[in-house]
């Protein structure tokens, strides 16, 4: 992914280099990145536990972006910064604090408790709200205008238009972004579409990945045989009893050589 200097650009060299929060949500990454030296800091560390790191340690922005005062907290303490947030989270962030600089109160469609709308709420102070669902979060919302609609970048087209809808038959002066990524939105759709063409479906990725999880949830309405697996020794011969074709998709945060295994260890029970 994309990263943008922070404080100075600065080469790690023999540097302690750290990220705050997981970089990405994929334990299998995590641990590649651990065993080459890069620690996690939690982003709820206090200024105790920065001021126990070394004073030129380089930190990583996670890539589902974090609140504006984390990142000034960071710099305030003197680290060295890269920005690893996903672009199309950047972006997401930019439109969000310039409705809030023009006074629009902000509706975020997603998941309250997932680290990217957690970030995007720093960017909109107390005009911000996050609708998970139309029944149990709309009605509770303050009365608002004007206001500007996004949506977590994982957001599903389903869920994605249900909440626009029944946002804009209750409020006016709504302006609507669809801040969704098109990347996920068509590994949905393929996901779908493959569903109809094999008995089984695999889907690759962390437990903890929001668009892993909602792949799982595609395939199985669908009706496919559903597994989703972390690691290639997840899948067992007998799991596929009976199915003449089985289909593999993947979360965004899953890498290249993570799936490679997933399908050479199903190629084998062939």
């Amino acid at each position: 992914m994309p990263a943008s200097a922070g404080a100075s650009g600065a080469s790690s060299g023999t540097r302690p280099v750290y990220t705050f929060g997981p970089l990405i949500h994929n334990n299998a990454v995590i641990e590649r990145l651990t065993q080459h030296g890069i620690r996690v800091i939690p982003p709820d560390a206090n200024d105790a536990a920065l001021a126990r790191l070394a004073p030129d340690a380089l930190i990583i922005i996670r890539a589902h972006g974090v609140q504006p005062h984390a990142t000034a907290r960071l710099q305030q303490a003197g680290f060295a910064l890269v920005n690893g947030t996903c672009p199309h989270v950047e972006k997401i962030q930019h439109l969000i604090a310039a409705a809030h600089q023009a006074g629009r109160t902000v509706f975020i469609l997603g998941d309250a408790a997932h680290a990217e709308v957690i970030g995007l709420l720093g960017f909109c102070d107390t005009r911000g709200h996050v609708v998970h669902t139309a029944a149990a979060d709309l009605p509770n919302l303050p009365p608002a205008t004007p206001i500007t609609v996004v949506a977590q970048s994982t957001l599903d087209a389903t869920t994605f238009t249900t909440l626009v809808g029944a946002i804009t038959a209750r409020f006016t002066n709504v302006i609507v972004e669809d801040t969704r990524c098109h990347a996920t939105s068509r590994t949905q759709a393929e996901a779908r579409a493959l569903c109809a063409r094999v008995a089984a479906m695999v889907i690759i990725g962390d437990r903890h990945s929001a668009n892993t999880n909602r792949l799982e949830q595609i395939c199985r309405e669908c009706g496919a045989r559903t597994f989703h697996v972390e690691h290639a020794d997840d899948l067992q011969p007998g799991d596929f009893t009976g199915c003449a074709a089985v289909g593999v998709t993947a979360g965004s945060s899953t890498p290249d050589w993570l799936i490679a295994a997933v399908i050479t260890r199903l190629e084998s029970f062939t």
